[in-house]
Order: C-alpha cells, then structure tokens, then sequence
C-alpha cells in the first residue's frame, strides 16, 4: 500500500493536538470510565521527548506524559509484534499463551484477553489495527465487538507478501472516527484498542499539507505517528470521554536502527529493542508528571487495566498491576524483567535468547551468555560475564526459574502433529533424516545470533535480487548462506523460490522436501516451521502439476491448522483451476466462514460464480472483492470489467488499481482499463494519471491520446484537445473517435460548422464509422 500521499490541511491541523486537553471535566469513578490502549509499533523509548529526546518528534506524547505517569523502564517481553500484543492483552508471557512469532502461532481460543474481561463486565469494545500480523484469523481479536483490521493485496509488488500488509496512522483514525460518531450510546463505556504501524521498516512517511514534519526517516515516522496521536486525542476530546477516560500509549518494541548489526529487530534483546515508552493518563487516579524508576513489563498492562477500572484480576495473568509502582506504595525494587526472542531459531536455524534485566544488570542467555551494567554500559557494548560470573549465574539462574514457571507445554500441542511415515521414509531416501545433511555441530552449539548477524544482511541481499527479479543471482547468494548454515529456514524458502523462477521446478521440490525435514530436525521449532515448509512443498508441487500431491500437503496443513488463510486459499483456487467446482465450493465456504475477509478466497468463489452464470452473486462478489481491494489479479480484472457492465466504474478502478500493485511491471492494457473507469466514475485527474503512463508504456496506441484529449475537452482546453488528438491520429490515421469526439463538443459548443468538419474527417478516416455518419447528418439537418 503506498504510504506517501498528502493530507488535507484540516487533518494536519487536528492532528497537532491543539484543543485535546482543554477544559477539565470531574474525573469518573474507576468503574464507570472509558480505557483508551494506543500501541505504537517499532517506538523506541528514545525518540519521544519524554525520555530525553531533543528532535521535537512527539509533542502530543510528550504533552500526554505531562498529564500523566511515564514508566522509565518498560520491557517487551519479545521484540515482535503479534506475541508482544498478546502478551499485553493476557498480561501472559509468550511461553505461557503459545504465541512465540509473527504469522505462525496463533493465541489460543482458552486464552482470556482484556478485551473479554471488559466486554463480560458491560464495556463496549472496538480495535482499529494497522498491520496484517494483527489480523483476524491470529487470536487477537478475542472480546471485541468491533475488529476493524487491514485488506490485504496478497501478492502486491508481484511476490507473496501476506504479512506485510499495513494502513497509514491517519487512515486508521478517520475508522475510528466513524465508529466513535456511529455508537448507538455515546454514554456507554468502552474499551478502544488502536494501533499504529507506521515506525515500522520501511520509513516512508507521507507529507502533512501545511507543516513539515521534524527528522529523517525513522524519526520522521515517529513525528507523523504523534501527530495522528494528537489527532486521535483531539476527536476523544470533542467526542466528551477523554478527561474521564484511562488512555495509554504504549510501544510493543523498539527497533535496532544497525545497533549491534540489527537493521531492524526481532533476533536481538538489547535496549533499542526492549526498552519501550509506556505512558498513562488517568485524571484523579495517576498522578500527573510521575515517573516510574525500575523495571515494569507489557505482561502487566492488563492487570493495571483491570485495577484502575476496579475489575478483579484475569486469574491467569503473570503480570501484576502497577497501581502500587504508580501511587509509590512500591518502589519496585528487586523488580526482574525478561524477555525472549525465537526468531533467530524459527527463521534462521541459529540459538534462540532470552534476557533477564533488573535496574542495573541485564543478562542475555546465549551460546556466548552477556552481562551488561547498564548503569555505565547503556550501548551494552562490554560483555561482563566473563569478568562477573558470579553475578551472571545468579542472573542466569533467575533466568532458569522464570522460564521454568512459565513455560506452558500445552501451548504448542495444537501444532504437534508429526510426519507422516510416507513422508519420512522418503526424506530419508533423499538423505535428509538421520545423516549428516543439517550437521552444524550438534544441537547444543548453534550459531550465536551476534555471529549470525551477518548472515541476515547477506539474505536480505539475496531477496532483494530476487524480488527484483534477478533469480540467477539470488540463488548464487543463497547457496552460499545454506553451504555455511544448513537449517537457515528463511533462506531455502528462498531458494525454492528462486528455483521456480529459473524455470527449475524439479530442484524446487528437492529443495522443498529439504525445508520439510530442516524442520522435522528442529527438534524444538518443528511443530511451527512443518506448516511453513509443506505449504511451500504444495505450491511447488502444484506448479508441476501433481495436483493430487499438493492436495495433501495442503489437507495437512489445514488439518494442523484450520485456521491457516493462505493454504484454504490456494487449495480452493487448485481445486477451481482443475475444473472441481463442487469441491471448490465446499473449500471456499469453509474458509469464508472461518475469514470473510480472505480475499483471495471469495476471488475463488466470484470466478466459481462466473463460471456457472450465477450473475447476481457475482456482482455481488464482485462489489465485495473491490470494497476489501483484495484477491488475485485475474479475477479482479474479471470483477473489474463486470463492474464496469454494470455501472459501478469508482469500484472497478478500485478493482484495477489493486491488480496493478501486483505486477512488478506496469501494463499498459490495464493501465487503460484502469483510466477508463477513473474518467467514467468522474476521476479525471487520476484518469489522465492513468493514460499517461499508459502512452508511455505503449507509444504504438493510439488509445490513451485519445482520452487525454477528452479529459481536456472536459475542462474546456480546446487546444490541448486538439493536440492530443492529433497525437492519436499519428499513431493511426483510421482512428475516427478522436475527430467524432471533437466534432461532438464542438456541436455542444454551437460551433455547427466546425463540428461538421470534424465529422466529415472522422468519416474519411473510417466510413465505417456509424456514430460519426450519425453525427455528421445531424449537425447538417435543418
């Protein structure tokens, strides 16, 4: 989704924040307030004013930390995003919900979130989420009566690229504008969950029509992510419910900005990542200008919900409510925060972390364990295990007891289906069982993430030639990460990709069934990575068409899991493409009861619906498939021209516009569909948009010229008309539209002689042209 685009100069205005605070209603009894949760994704604690920044990014935080109480060490319990929201809403730590990744573990059904708790004791609840990795279908959504979560166009940029759909911060206020003006009972209390993306990679934020935001890149998302803070604040505010509200802004994790060679985050657990903003506002119950010492934890957001609100604690819950931090009751020493990080195993076969940190030490459990002061090393940049081992076993020690304590076997149960015999067998037919194959050393030394760091870089070299579709290269790349690191998951996904696009299916399904048993020898992260690996083994399958082999791969991964969007999607799809209609159906029903919001699926179901004439559905489809901007390029150019027979041309160029993002290359004949539907729904700056660049694309249609000198006829610039015109005519001389459509405005001009002559030319260029011998016996009649 493109991120950049201006905004109208009243939005830039509302989002400084200028009224939100002003004027004082009498605080609300706890029970009967409204909570307000903003979550800023990717927040470095460093960036806002109110933790030492000088930058100007975040005067609205800033001013929302004077009013209320900021935590000066709140810990993430994983620098993701998907398990640290989890973490927050069950106030459980990752090891105890089951939810350890993005993407690939979802929270659990018998888990109890805020939400519910809220919900159960008479809280109106509603959540506006801004990335994919939150979406319905992960468990997050458990106990909201309103989940609004983000369309995805699943092979945007023409790759596969589910998880990274996202919306702008603004965008998702203008949602949650119309939910607040939309409540049945604007008495009523309620728990609104929003969420913003935006300091997420990559750092592209979009201009504000009347001022300039502060800093570059990161620091520039972060400056437009509080101005939409101070938009959301300024709309509680008119709407009455912000001074009796409990509003907290909180990051799920930081980002390491090349900090200890991490571009981003999710392998390492040092400060930029951990160290979260954590900022409370509760007029009358939390003091105003308070900072909080020692460490807290996300895992403790939702029992210092429930006690503010005065509602019992979630029996489950590990966190405990900072009530006591916040009143000063307790001073919060000999606090432990901890935290993990899988993504280093799950992705790249190395050892997985995990951190204990107090006020003074942090301690990383890793192949080479760190030891860091942080009250003189705060870049953590001397490693003291070696120098303090007393200290670091009793730390590691803490580490043990916690992870003991917290692990939750059962959480990982859903997903502990193993091989099935066939399959083993013929893995290790292939060698890839019980030799040598993923031998790095046994499976007490993997790689250290500090050593593995580089690898990272190197693969994401080699995805980016890929995408660019520079496979030969790629493969190069890759083969040397997986020759030095066997089990690098991401990379021989990688490679199976490249393989396809070399035109090398057979390796592919070599490499894929290799993915497979990388996985099946993960003795720890096998039951997550199985999935993964026989979705892409069906995909490979079914490229060479061994349909009923990829049917299996899939009915496995559905049996794992059901809840699995993109498998239903492409066995649907499979199914419809080998001409199984019924079959099809009974999938896409399946799915869409589970998802409504699949959008690759009811593309399925609107080719199914073709198919068999079902004309109605269809175009109800259709509509459906346009209003979410989501499914496959084929059938929303299908749903596109249908929409277009039936009127409906501002969804058909939606329709258009979301199958051209999956193209790495523009088309030049859907470019012209795309500006056709644009003029007719009354666009025509984004029509001429649209033709432009299809004239560039194709200099040999005469077609897009002839538009854009419609679109000038339209606003009344005859010469530009003419001249555009001409242009099309000079590429066709038989092109008789452009001298018939002159010939019309001239007529609707009164210039009847002029437009007899445009008429005459458009009959001697084509005289099988009806519409210009029509017209031109028309402006000659009496």
């Amino acid at each position: 989704m493109p991120k950049s685009r201006p905004f109208p100069a009243a939005v830039a205005a509302a989002a400084l924040g200028l009224a939100w605070l002003a004027g004082c209603a009498p605080a609300a009894p706890p029970a009967e307030r409204s909570v307000v949760v903003i979550t800023m994704d990717t927040t470095r604690a460093d960036r806002l004013g109110a933790y030492g920044n000088r930058g100007g990014l975040t005067p609205n935080l800033d001013r929302l930390a004077r009013e209320g109480s900021v935590f000066d060490e709140a810990i993430s319990q994983v620098p993701l995003t998907l398990p640290s929201h989890a973490s927050m809403f069950t106030g459980r730590y990752p090891a105890t919900h089951g939810v350890r990744h993005n993407g690939i573990y979802r929270l659990r059904e018998t888990e109890t979130t805020l939400a519910e708790r809220l919900k159960e004791r008479g809280w109106e609840t509603a959540a506006f989420v801004s990335a994919f990795v939150l979406n319905r279908g992960f468990g997050i959504e458990q106990g909201f009566d309103v989940f609004d979560d983000v369309p995805v166009n699943r092979y945007e940029g023409g790759r596969d690229q589910v998880y990274e759909a996202e919306r702008r911060a603004l965008d998702v206020n203008k949602r949650v504008a119309a939910w607040l003006s939309a409540r049945p009972d604007p008495k009523r209390k309620f728990f609104l969950w929003v969420h913003y993306y935006d300091p997420h990679d990559p750092y592209d934020a979009p201009e504000l029509a009347d001022r300039k935001l502060p800093g570059e890149g990161y620091d520039r998302e972060v400056a437009y992510m509080d101005a939409a803070i101070g938009d959301l604040l300024g709309r509680l505010e008119r709407a009455g419910v912000l001074e009796s509200a409990i509003v907290m802004a909180v990051s799920d994790h930081g980002e390491a900005l090349g900090e200890h060679g991490e571009r981003t985050h999710g392998v390492f657990l040092y400060e930029p990542v951990v160290h979260v903003p954590w900022i409370v506002r509760a007029p009358g119950l939390v003091d105003a200008g308070a900072r909080v010492k020692g460490p807290v934890e996300l895992v403790d957001l939702a029992p210092t919900v429930l006690d503010l609100v005065g509602q019992p604690a979630l029996e489950a819950a590990q966190g405990r409510s900072l009530l006591p931090r916040l009143s000063g009751s307790d001073d919060g020493v000999g606090r432990v925060a901890y935290a993990e990080s899988l993504e280093p195993r799950l992705e790249f076969g190395w050892s997985e972390l995990r951190m204990a940190r107090d006020s003074n030490f942090k301690y990383v459990q890793a192949p080479q364990p760190e030891l860091y002061d942080l009250r003189s090393d705060r870049a953590e940049s001397n490693n003291l295990a070696g120098n303090d081992p007393e200290r670091a076993q009793e730390m590691a020690g803490l580490l043990a007891a916690w992870e003991s304590s917290t692990t939750d076997a059962s959480a990982q149960a859903d997903a502990s289906r193993k091989l099935d015999p066939e399959e083993e067998a013929k893995l290790r037919s292939l060698g890839y069982l019980g030799g040598d194959f993923f031998k790095t050393g046994g499976e007490g030394s993997r790689l250290d993430p500090k050593e593995g760091i580089k690898e990272v870089r190197r693969l994401e070299s080699a995805r980016a030639k890929l995408a660019a579709g520079e496979a030969a290269s790629a493969l190069a790349e890759i083969d040397a990460i997986l020759k030095a690191n066997p089990r690098n998951h991401i990379a021989r996904s990688t490679r199976v990709n490249a393989l396809l696009e070399t035109g090398d299916p057979a390796r592919a399904e070599e490499e894929a069934l290799a993915a497979l048993a990388a996985a099946e020898t993960d003795t720890e992260a096998s039951a997550v990575l199985r999935n993964q690996a026989r979705g892409l083994l069906a995909a490979v399958l079914q490229a060479q068409g061994k349909i009923a082999e990829a049917e299996q791969q899939y009915l496995k991964v559905l049996r794992d899991d059901p809840a699995d969007g993109a498998a239903a999607a492409d066995l649907s799809r499979m199914l419809f493409l080998h001409g199984r209609f019924d079959e099809a159906r009974r999938r896409v029903d399946a799915a869409l009861a589970a998802d409504p919001a699949n959008g690759m699926v009811l593309a399925t179901r609107f080719l199914l619906e073709r198919r068999r004439g079902d004309a109605a559905a269809a175009f109800a489809t259709a509509k459906a498939l346009a209003d979410l901007r989501s499914g496959d390029a084929p059938a929303l150019v299908e749903a596109g021209g249908l929409l277009s027979e039936h009127g409906d041309h501002a969804r058909a160029a939606a329709c258009y516009e979301v199958a051209l993002g999956q193209s790495r290359d523009l088309d030049a004949r859907l470019l012209g569909r795309l500006g056709t539907a644009r003029l007719a729904a009354g666009n025509p700056a984004g029509a001429a948009e649209a033709f432009h660049a299809a004239a560039y694309l194709d200099p040999r249609d005469p077609r897009p010229h002839h538009y854009l000198g419609v679109i000038a006829l339209q606003r009344g610039d005859e010469k530009e008309a003419r001249a555009s015109f001409d242009r099309a005519l000079a590429i066709d001389p038989g092109f008789s539209a452009s001298p018939t459509s002159l010939g019309r405005w001239l007529a609707s001009q009164g210039r009847k002689d002029e437009a007899a002559l445009a008429f005459e030319d458009a009959v001697r260029r084509n005289p099988r042209d009806r519409g210009a011998a029509e017209a031109l016996s028309g402006v000659r009649a009496p």
